[in-house]
């Protein structure tokens, strides 16, 4: 179920989104170091803190703690980056 009515996406429905489409996104934890190596976020204490480049991804308007909304084009930027690295 999306976030709001914007059809914003909770990591584990883009992780879910990357693994219909074929992808091995185990779960949030995989998805949440394949964004560390993208540089949308970062991995700080136990949280992970999404950087500048990955606010506008986000529904939020600077870097915040465990971001709890994306906007639905992360799936496909996540399988860009998984498709060329």
């Amino acid at each position: 179920m999306a976030y709001n009515c914007y059809g914003d996406l909770y990591k584990s429905e883009v992780a879910s989104r990357l693994r219909d489409r074929g992808y091995d996104v185990k779960n949030v934890h995989a998805l949440n170091v394949i964004l560390e190596e993208m540089g949308i976020q970062v991995h700080s204490g136990n949280n992970w803190l999404v950087t500048e480049a990955g606010v506008k991804y986000t529904i939020y308007k600077g870097p915040v703690f465990d971001a709890d909304a994306w906007h639905p084009e992360i799936v496909d930027v996540v399988s860009d980056y998984l498709d060329n690295r």
